[in-house]
């Protein structure tokens, strides 16, 4: 390997240019970029919101505390970008790195690029294609898409007190700046054809550097894609994030709160809408789920094959683990023997793991309730020990 080649991964870095290999058909990438990320709100009803900041405490440089933020200008009409928009942002980041990648071998250039270059070209219908929605999408989607498009073009960062937005080339926080901000996307140009308008929209200069710069995440398309909820899209880009090279992150929901902000909606509310988003993820057999034994405001997120972490697939395994386990719950002797049904143990069995997963309030109500009414549970719960 010669001096100027670096490989960690799958990513080389040959001097001028990023290359790594890439899956147009499974493959993913969105900046990695923490705080960019922070300005996709929570979706909402009511009058937009055109402007919002954003502060927070890290340390400079030198181990102090600083007080650090960011400004968020959206558009003038349709307000602050939210996570319907950070779905269509996650899109079009898609299409740009596919419109780079020839023969499974992405290459981005460090330099000497000109504004073609960091164009994405693309139409509606294949903008709506690469986010999983029909092959002819309805005109309701289509005019989705292109608002969102324009809240995009619209939206300016700026960096407040001592520096929220990081540059990740000079590897230093950008001093509070309000007049000159820094966008997601810039320009538009729509050439028409035959059939379709074909748009051209230029990925700013400062996100595409967050990518190339290796402050990128990598995820699976065809996953994010299975996820109809714009919230729990946002959760998983969140859990990978923080997952590194383990299988598994955790989170507080606190934090989940923090890191998708809502404008209109009381902390509670918004804690049981991202507690559901969790419980859609888990359902979907997306990610696995396991809230902390001590801590139910503590999540962990499984990501390979979606085991259960910390032995949750090995609890319940014999009929003394569940006849406990429902006398903890506050069954009496004689509705345990009822309970025990051998029919049912599978079912039984898997629904005191499920619950496990989440933070249920009264347990002994709910198991009674899903026992009568049984409910889907992902299959990941069930096992033949019994």
């Amino acid at each position: 390997m010669s001096k100027k080649e670096k490989n960690t991964s799958s990513v080389k870095v040959l001097g001028t240019a990023n290359t790594f290999k890439y899956n147009v058909e499974t493959d993913a990438i969105i900046d990695g970029n923490s705080v960019q990320q922070l300005i996709f709100v929570k979706e909402y009803k009511g009058e937009r919101k055109t402007m919002m900041d954003y502060t927070w405490y890290g340390k400079d440089e030198n181990g102090n505390v600083a007080k650090r933020g960011i400004r968020v200008s959206g558009h003038g009409e349709y307000g602050i970008p939210t996570l319907a928009e950070y779905s269509v942002y996650s899109a079009l980041q898609r299409l740009f790195i596919q419109q780079k990648t020839v023969r499974g071998v992405c290459e981005l250039k460090y330099d000497d690029y000109d504004d073609e270059y960091l164009t994405i070209n693309f139409n509606i219908t294949e903008l709506a294609k690469e986010m999983g929605y029909a092959s002819t999408p309805s005109k309701t989607t289509r005019d989705k898409l292109k608002k969102s498009i324009e809240i995009l073009l619209a939206t300016t960062l700026f960096s407040t007190h001592e520096g929220g937005l990081y540059d990740i080339r000079e590897k230093k926080y950008i001093k509070t700046n309000l007049i000159n901000g820094f966008h997601l996307l810039e320009s538009i140009n729509a050439v028409e054809d035959e059939n379709e308008i074909y748009t051209k929209v230029k990925l700013s200069e400062y996100t595409y550097n967050q990518i190339v710069n290796d402050f990128k995440l990598f995820y699976n398309r065809n996953k994010f894609n299975t996820i109809k909820n714009n919230l729990a899209k946002k959760i998983y880009h969140l859990a990978l994030q923080w997952k590194g090279d383990k299988n598994f992150s955790f989170a507080n929901i606190d934090t989940l709160t923090e890191r998708i902000p809502s404008i209109q909606e009381e902390k509670k509310y918004n804690k049981r809408d991202i507690k559901k988003s969790i419980e859609y993820l888990q359902d979907k057999n997306i990610v696995g789920v396991k809230y902390d034994e001590k801590n139910s405001d503590k999540v962990y997120f499984v990501f390979e094959g979606n085991d259960i972490s910390d032995g949750l697939k090995d609890k319940y395994k014999t009929y003394k683990d569940i006849r406990e386990k429902l006398f903890e719950m506050e069954f009496n002797l004689a509705e345990v023997d009822e309970l025990l049904d051998v029919e049912k143990i599978r079912y039984i069995q898997a629904l005191l793991r499920y619950m496990d997963t989440r933070e249920v309030k009264r347990p002994k109500w709910y198991f009674k309730k899903c026992l009568s009414n049984p409910i889907k549970i992902p299959v990941h719960f069930y096992d033949e020990s019994i």
